[in-house]
């Protein structure tokens, strides 16, 4: 039994990772932490979690084997490292870090403990994306990946830390700009980048557009000064391109999450919806193959957003088993350098 601790209470873990580890026969949540008492309080009387903190340490003194990062992205260096100097295997929610420096460094501390540390790229493992994957295989050295992932009226929250620079590190490019990065950039080779292009902006009705399913109680106290839109191209020193177009509120008739990649003896692309929006009215997901040699397939999967569940389900489970000492192969610890080290050019870059 994995006996797990959740730095944060706010979404995510409130809709995620509580109700999942809830049912899994091999993990439980035996403490909490948040700065906010009652909010911790709240969860612990709907989730029978035995203990709560607001003192960090307090809480790091607990008999954990692991511990899941789900707080602000600008704490996220700082309570993953505490956590690994405290003993603890680590789950941290994206993004990971905000700088490439900061990622490699807590990379190095997870070694130096000899503990696991996972980035939460959740989309690795949902049915649609790992089917695309073997899809992919068939086409050779991949060339160019397009990626997008654009909402209707989608804004996570507007006024809370989540669309506020300084808390957030960014806006729609490092909060649903990092999944849909990360799958294009696993299809990719050779990831030395050779330079960068970045185009952002935010729409003057932001403040109105805010996602509905991803609404609570949590309080409007910090400036919406991020972008709600990105797009942009990474070049790579072998010749092969990232394209991606993200957007959090755009003027669409449904929310839509798409990937393509180009690859020597082929094309596979998806159009399939990543997180937990319902605003859809496509019946499928719809993943095709073209080959160069006349080959083509098509898989349909049931367009509904269970897949998401399914999938923090199937990543918390890996995590579990790489604690165990089950041998990794979706996802690697330094897949996560690549992201933030894309992200943080990206931003630079303007």
């Amino acid at each position: 039994m994995i006996n797990f601790g959740i730095i944060g209470c706010g979404w995510i873990a409130e809709k995620a990772y509580l109700p999942i580890i809830a049912k899994m026969d091999d993990a439980c949540v035996n403490a909490i932490f948040d700065i906010d008492y009652r909010k911790a309080h709240e969860i612990q009387h709907k989730y029978h979690v035995p203990n709560i903190f607001d003192n960090i340490d307090r809480f790091l003194s607990q008999p954990l084997d692991a511990v899941i990062i789900a707080t602000p992205n600008n704490t996220h260096t700082y309570y993953t490292n505490m956590a690994l100097n405290s003993g603890k295997h680590v789950l941290c929610e994206k993004p990971v870090a905000l700088s490439k420096n900061d990622i490699e460094s807590t990379i190095a501390l997870a070694h130096a403990k000899n503990k696991i540390f996972l980035p939460a790229f959740v989309n690795r493992f949902r049915e649609d994306i790992i089917k695309f994957s073997e899809m992919v295989s068939l086409i050779g050295e991949v060339k160019e990946a397009e990626v997008s992932w654009i909402r209707k009226s989608g804004i996570p929250r507007p006024g809370t830390w989540i669309t506020n620079k300084a808390a957030a590190g960014g806006g729609a490019l490092i909060d649903i700009g990092t999944h849909v990065i990360d799958i294009g950039l696993n299809f990719l080779s050779d990831k030395q980048i050779k330079s960068v292009k970045l185009d952002q902006g935010t729409i003057a009705q932001a403040k109105q557009n805010s996602a509905q399913w991803n609404i609570n109680n949590e309080s409007r106290q910090f400036e919406l000064d991020a972008e709600t839109w990105a797009k942009g191209e990474v070049y790579f020193i072998n010749g092969s391109e990232l394209k991606f177009n993200i957007d959090w509120s755009s003027n669409i008739n449904e929310d839509i999450t798409s990937i393509k990649v180009l690859g020597v003896n082929g094309t596979v692309s998806i159009d399939t919806l990543f997180g937990f929006s319902n605003n859809f009215t496509r019946d499928n997901i719809e993943i095709l193959y073209d080959g160069t040699n006349g080959e083509y397939d098509k898989v349909l999967y049931s367009m509904n957003n269970t897949f998401a569940i399914d999938a923090f389900k199937n990543m918390i489970s890996y995590f579990v088993n790489l604690i165990n000492g089950q041998d990794a192969g979706i996802l690697q610890p330094f897949d996560s350098v690549y992201v933030v080290d894309v992200i943080e050019r990206l931003y630079k870059s303007v």
